[in-house]
């Protein structure tokens, strides 16, 4: 008897550990929504946390059109965020004006905020056939690491302004750094912002803004130096550790 109810325990303990493996892979589900509203696409990251336990992550949410006329442009929305049990939460939306010839791919990621070890991800793709082989040089299986991508995380027109001036200098470039490049911008005193360039999380430029055409070209000559100094010491630094 003593034997038959040992047996029935190891049964019991087999069976909850294959019942606990299972809900494992589905602990932390990532999803991308979709709706499509008179030629504008809006793109919903959600996450919903299935574990008994509270969760602090971070997101990302990635998304990179292609025009009818060949051209790429992107938008990218980051940040960190907590959530309970069997919570369903909305982390970001981005619209996206979509023409019949215009082809889409949008990637989420969800990570650990201590480890940064990627924990869910899902992807969506849209006229997937209109993708040549231009941007599957850009896409990579990992948003944090695509390949010459520039965020425009700007405010203002001169804002935006410098970084159609810095998207066009710096796709022409064919050696590009596989650190996504952001360039946003904060307010200051005044009129002015701060324009930063940022790449892995780092400010290697930054300038206060000035509508002037001359100034703007100036700062964008500077911005492409300290991104190849960047580049150039982060190459060196991960090739020390080559034996």
């Amino acid at each position: 008897m003593k034997s038959f109810n040992l047996l029935m325990i190891f049964i019991f303990i087999v069976l909850l550990s294959g019942l606990m493996y299972g809900q494992e892979d589905k602990k932390i589900v990532a999803k991308i929504e979709s709706e499509t509203v008179e030629k504008q696409l809006k793109i919903k990251g959600t996450v919903t946390n299935n574990t008994p336990t509270y969760e602090e992550l971070n997101y990302l949410l990635v998304s990179i059109k292609r025009g009818g006329n060949g051209n790429l442009s992107n938008n990218r929305q980051s940040g960190k965020f907590s959530i309970n049990p069997g919570e369903t939460k909305l982390l970001s939306e981005i619209n996206v004006g979509l023409e019949n010839k215009d082809a889409l791919k949008a990637f989420l990621y969800i990570r650990d905020e201590q480890t940064q070890k990627l924990i869910s991800k899902d992807s969506l793709e849209i006229n997937q056939d209109f993708f040549k082989k231009k941007i599957s040089q850009v896409e990579k299986e990992e948003a944090f690491e695509l390949k010459g991508l520039t965020i425009d995380e700007t405010k203002t027109k001169v804002g935006r302004d410098f970084y159609d001036m810095f998207y066009i200098q710096y796709s022409q470039i064919p050696d590009k750094s596989s650190s996504s490049i952001k360039i946003s911008e904060l307010p200051t005193r005044g009129t002015s912002g701060q324009i930063n360039i940022e790449i892995d999380d780092k400010i290697v430029y930054s300038f206060i803004t000035n509508p002037s055409d001359d100034y703007l070209k100036e700062q964008l000559v500077n911005t492409l130096r300290y991104i190849k100094e960047f580049n150039a010491r982060k190459n060196l630094i991960k090739n020390e550790f080559i034996y």
